[in-house]
């Protein structure tokens, strides 16, 4: 385990620290699937010897993915290769991992997703004085960040950085809203269905899927919802039923280029869970799972 050799105070950074990240920050936006073993070699050659820099790394990680959605699968790649490479810190005689970062920096933009969302639907009810631009780049914001956190969830779960129990705690909270469902919500868990299911869905899990797709289907046919959020929720249900093959998917292998046009195609469909499909699919059985929740127990 590496020790901290300084110990950094809350919200100061250092010049040193800042010159790190802006290294750090010039080394990712360059990432391809191309480019990917050449730049991962770049940013272990940076000194990510403190807590301070290790958070800052998984902090840019995360906007990168965020913003670039498409390409959540190699960034989920690059954690889990950055994972093994890296050690163990130490700071205040506590053992700090990157692992445990990363959980808690899904867990708060989880969270943080959350937030926005209700904020952008009290400026709907009319709680918050906005103009209609101010209100539609508000939704807009939050729900490509929910979108694209889901999507790298997803994504790090297929190589083992998360936990098929967070995994269980993540649909079920996307399917909690009963009465009034928001349909950034539904279109989260569609993804995050399209993303894991072929690794979730397993005889030890079957109970568990039975019952979250007894409420997606309730859910299909609830005519308060758009059509567009029945439509997505209808393909779900035959994805399960298709075994999760999906349609039309596009993937790639990352020691080839991808072409302008396709990038460009996935960019647009980055949001339309069934345009954009996952690839290199591994399978995961863990041990333990949490309760099963009857129907009546999401409302």
């Amino acid at each position: 385990m590496h020790k901290a050799e300084k110990k950094y105070e809350v919200g100061k950074v250092t010049d040193e620290e800042q010159a790190k990240q802006r290294q750090l920050k010039g080394i990712l936006n360059k990432l391809t699937p191309q480019n990917f073993e050449k730049l991962f070699e770049q940013v272990k050659a940076v000194n990510i010897d403190n807590v301070v820099t290790l958070t800052g790394v998984i902090s840019q990680i995360f906007e990168k993915a965020l913003m670039e959605p498409t390409f959540c699968e190699m960034y989920a790649n690059f954690c889990f290769h950055l994972a093994a490479a890296l050690p163990d810190l130490s700071q205040d005689n506590e053992k700090i991992t990157f692992k445990r970062l990363l959980l808690n920096k899904c867990q708060e933009e989880f969270e943080r997703g959350e937030r926005e969302q209700e904020e952008a639907n009290k400026a709907d009810e009319g709680e918050v004085k906005q103009s209609d631009e101010e209100r539609e780049a508000k939704r807009s914001k939050a729900r490509r960040r929910m979108l694209g956190n889901i999507r790298l969830i997803g994504e790090l779960y297929k190589k083992k950085m998360l936990t098929e129990r967070i995994m269980h705690e993540c649909i079920k909270k996307l399917l909690g809203r009963c009465q009034n469902p928001d349909e950034v919500d539904i279109e989260a868990l569609c993804i995050l269905m399209s993303t894991i299911g072929e690794m979730i869905d397993h005889p030890k899990t079957k109970e568990h899927m039975d019952v979250y797709f007894e409420r997606i289907k309730l859910l299909s046919n609830n005519m308060n919802l758009s059509s567009t959020a029945r439509f997505m929720l209808k393909d779900t249900i035959d994805l399960r039923k298709n075994r999760w093959q999906q349609r039309g998917k596009v993937s790639w292998d990352p020691r080839y280029p991808l072409s302008e046009e396709l990038a460009k195609l996935a960019t647009v469909n980055v949001y339309s869970y069934h345009k954009i499909g996952s690839a290199f699919l591994e399978r995961y059985r863990p041990q333990s799972y949490p309760p099963v929740r009857r129907i009546s127990e999401f409302c």
